[in-house]
């Protein structure tokens, strides 16, 4: 049961990541966003860490610091705090809160058009959860679940999840959690550079990893899949991976707003694979659906 848990809080991260990677093709009025007094409550919270060296407070403060002022369009400041706080963990041998960084600094990079500079961040994240494996320093979760419970689900753990207990699931969690899910980005930052046979093995072991996961990653692989497709002209395929995502993202009716950006993402693929097949009813309807959202 605590795997499951913790699982759930990897689909919440992921969640996050995925629907920040596609909101470079929604408006930014349609975005759920935090407010400026948001971030100036963690600014402060940011400062009494600070002031009171408590080091694990000021990193995870930044990493939240980061992805609110990705949130807000203040990209610059995103990505210094988020880099401190990829640093800072790294120092605490935080794995979880290093490889949470790089993931969210290779999110701002694919969502503003960059995703050549997206892959550095995530082959280091990869390099990360690799270390990880072998590594004998403490495997600490809490930063992990955390961040997943923020991104918009709650995470209930059972009372007695320790230092050893959780040396037990990291094997787990790296394997069936961490690894398919920045396998996923990674396939997705290759095919839009062009990469596409180095992005095929990534998606195919995305798939590979996520095996145990009851199939709540599928929106994202499923998604990237159609990508890898449409760039290879395999339209009818590109097609069914794409209404493939559309019903996998029902397994993250636990935080709607998320799930709807995830929709009209792929819904506004959908119209430009009609359009480009030449189904311009069909174009027109998915069209409509990402409308009404």
């Amino acid at each position: 049961m605590t795997g499951r848990r913790i699982a759930i809080a990897a689909a919440a991260v992921l969640l996050q990541f995925f629907a920040f990677a596609l909101d470079a093709q929604i408006t930014p009025q349609t975005l759920p966003r935090p407010t400026p007094q948001a971030r100036q409550q963690l600014a402060k919270a940011l400062q009494e860490y600070r002031e009171k060296k408590d080091l694990h407070g000021e990193a995870f403060t930044l990493l939240q610091l980061g992805t609110v002022d990705a949130a807000l369009g203040n990209v610059d400041s995103a990505r210094s705090n988020l880099l401190e706080a990829s640093r800072k963990m790294r120092a605490q041998n935080d794995v979880m809160g290093e490889w949470l960084a790089l993931l969210a600094l290779s999110q701002i990079d694919i969502a503003l058009g960059r995703p050549s500079e997206a892959i550095h961040h995530i082959e280091k994240a990869l390099a990360v959860i690799s270390e990880a494996k072998t590594s004998t320093a403490p495997f600490n979760l809490k930063t992990f679940l955390d961040f997943g419970s923020i991104s918009g689900i709650s995470i209930q753990v059972p009372q007695g999840l320790d230092d050893s207990t959780a040396a037990l699931i990291k094997p787990m969690l790296i394997q069936y959690s961490l690894e398919p899910m920045t396998h996923d980005l990674y396939g997705g930052a290759l095919t839009q550079v062009g990469q596409l046979e180095k992005a095929e093995i990534e998606l195919k072991a995305a798939v590979a990893g996520a095996v145990y996961a009851q199939g709540m990653y599928d929106f994202s692989i499923e998604a990237h899949f159609g990508d890898l497709r449409f760039r290879q002209q395999r339209y009818d395929e590109a097609r069914e991976h794409y209404v493939k995502a559309l019903s996998s993202s029902l397994k993250m009716a636990q935080a709607p707003a998320i799930d709807r950006q995830i929709k009209r993402g792929i819904y506004d693929r959908l119209v430009r694979l009609e359009t480009i097949t030449g189904h311009p009813e069909e174009a027109k309807r998915w069209s409509e659906m990402a409308g009404s959202l």
